[in-house]
């Protein structure tokens, strides 16, 4: 009996034992191929991720190319025209590649670093220079250079007659070569022995790629036939794609599936022997520590999908927020340089002025983007002295009437100066930024007061528009990173109310946003503790 009783514990210890192994075994399995799906799924979005911003990139060479070399009139496009050689002669001394012009037949007409002079006059031969000559700019794939030894790729933009019809093109060769600063930005990419990024042209060669030996050459593997988008297994590879469609390019994350799973199947393999050896106790661990893998792998996505998030919209609003200025900037200049001559004084003022302008909002545009990247590292700067806070509003305001003089500012400050302890070029960087977020926020002709008041050892600052005032619920959002506009208006980079809440912050102060009352508008309100000693 009692035999008979240890076979039936025996048996339910060996049926628990397969049980466990079995359940065990399965988890360990499902565990591996829930984190490859994750790791792949990571990467398609890093390669989406990069090809997006660089989307984004060309979007912008196109339109900054168009600008400058698109402008009807800029080329006679006459056989080694002097104005034409020298409106495309390299700026950089150090240029190792050149611009080619050619008329509306495809015949080269003019160059700049050409190798052999004599090319002026011949047809240039290179895939896709018809999209240019039809008026769209393109990206020409993969070609021998006619301005350097080494293969090249070109940027070909339309050129224009004075009636605005397409005249031409100038084609603009980059080199493919290892040393050039696109593709030393793509070897940073780099992962493990063997993975690594690259950008392939319309016809499969390699235009970048952290292995120098790929370059300009057709990227020969079974796992990227057929180049289409998505993640994909073949030949001992994986590959992760993604298009730039601008250019027509393909972005490709490339690596041995070996490598890329090596640090998922090893220890998973591992952690089964060990389970075999001591069902009992390994068999918790490897659970536990599978468990806490796949926690740690959710997590990193989840953290790898907000940079992506945060960067493709941080790059969509600055990408947007600087066009017009360089634009307007560059089209004023352009525009004084071709006519100077002609213009009368008033004329280049103005001109000058309106570029003067575009550069101003570009500086400060570039200074937000800075002041923001400083706070996230808390390396943002002070210089504390005692200052009279009166002074600080009448050159913000005065800042204000110059960019906008039809538009009424009532300023009300006391008689006696307020002394307070604070960098004075930060807290006129936050004046500008609320007196800048009032304009944009109300009609050209809509008075902005301004008032400044004391009381209780605090000295309080107030700026008032006439514009659609905050809704119930944003006061406090308005402050966010990235977060424009009220009622709909979506002009700037969002980063104005940041950087001023975290300077107001630093000096102790206190910043709030609300609207004014029942009355049309919204008030912008800041403090700071007021100082017993007298201004510098």
């Amino acid at each position: 009996m009692s035999r008979a009783r240890d076979r039936i514990v025996a048996a339910i210890a060996g049926a628990v034992l397969v049980a466990s192994s079995t359940v065990v075994v399965w988890l360990v399995l499902d565990a591996q191929r829930a984190g490859i799906e994750t790791r792949e799924q990571l990467r398609l979005e890093q390669v989406r991720s990069e090809a997006s911003r660089m989307e984004t990139r060309i979007q912008q060479a196109y339109s900054s190319l168009g600008t400058v070399y698109g402008a009807p009139g800029a080329f006679t496009l006459l056989p080694r025209d002097e104005a034409d050689a020298a409106r495309i002669t390299p700026q950089n001394p150090d240029a190792t590649s050149g611009i080619v012009l050619v008329d509306a037949r495809g015949t080269i007409v003019n160059g700049s670093l050409l190798r052999d002079p004599a090319v002026v006059g011949q047809d240039l031969v290179r895939d896709g220079l018809e999209v240019a000559l039809a008026g769209t700019p393109t990206i020409l794939p993969v070609a021998d250079g006619l301005t350097t030894s080494r293969p090249t790729i070109a940027v070909a933009t339309p050129t224009r007659d004075e009636q605005g019809s397409v005249s031409g093109a100038a084609v603009f060769e980059v080199e493919v070569a290892p040393g050039s600063s696109f593709n030393e930005e793509i070897a940073e990419l780099a992962t493990g022995r063997t993975g690594g990024f690259l950008f392939l042209d319309q016809n499969g060669v390699v235009v970048a790629a952290n292995d120098e030996s790929r370059l300009a050459r057709p990227l020969d593997l079974e796992v990227t036939e057929g180049l289409l988008p998505g993640f994909h297994r073949d030949g001992g590879y994986v590959a992760a794609v993604a298009p730039v469609p601008a250019a027509g390019w393909t972005a490709v994350f490339l690596q041995e599936a070996d490598e890329f799973e090596g640090d998922l199947t090893g220890p998973l393999q591992l952690a089964l022997l060990l389970f075999l050896g001591v069902v009992a106790i390994v068999g918790v661990f490897t659970v536990v520590a599978l468990l806490r893998r796949l926690q740690a792998a959710r997590e990193e996505q989840r953290r790898l999908q907000e940079i992506g998030e945060a960067r493709e919209e941080f790059t969509s609003i600055v990408s947007h927020e600087l066009r017009t200025p360089v634009a307007g900037l560059m089209g004023f200049l352009q525009t004084t340089i071709d006519h100077w001559d002609s213009m009368g004084e008033a004329d280049r003022r103005r001109a000058v002025g309106r570029a003067f302008s575009n550069a101003r909002a570009l500086q400060t545009l570039t200074s937000d983007v800075l002041d923001s990247a400083a706070i996230e590292a808390r390396t943002l700067t002070y210089r504390f002295e005692t200052v009279d806070l009166r002074s600080c509003i009448a050159e913000a305001t005065a800042t204000l009437i110059d960019a906008a003089p039809e538009r009424p500012v009532n300023v009300s400050t006391p008689v006696e100066p307020v002394a307070v302890r604070a960098d004075a070029l930060r807290i006129r960087q936050v004046l500008n930024n609320l007196l800048d977020n009032a304009a944009k926020s109300s009609a050209p002709d809509a008075p902005i007061d301004v008032e400044l008041s004391t009381a209780d050892g605090t000295a309080t600052v107030t700026v008032r528009d006439r514009g659609p005032g905050i809704a119930v619920g944003e006061q406090d959002r308005i402050f966010g990173k990235f977060t424009r506009g009220r009622a709909g208006i979506s002009r700037g980079t969002g980063l104005g109310l940041y950087i001023s809440q975290h300077i107001v912050e630093a000096h102790r102060g206190t910043i709030t946003a609300e609207s004014a009352g029942g009355e049309p508008g919204a008030r912008l309100t800041f403090t700071l503790p007021l100082s017993s000693d007298e201004p510098d």
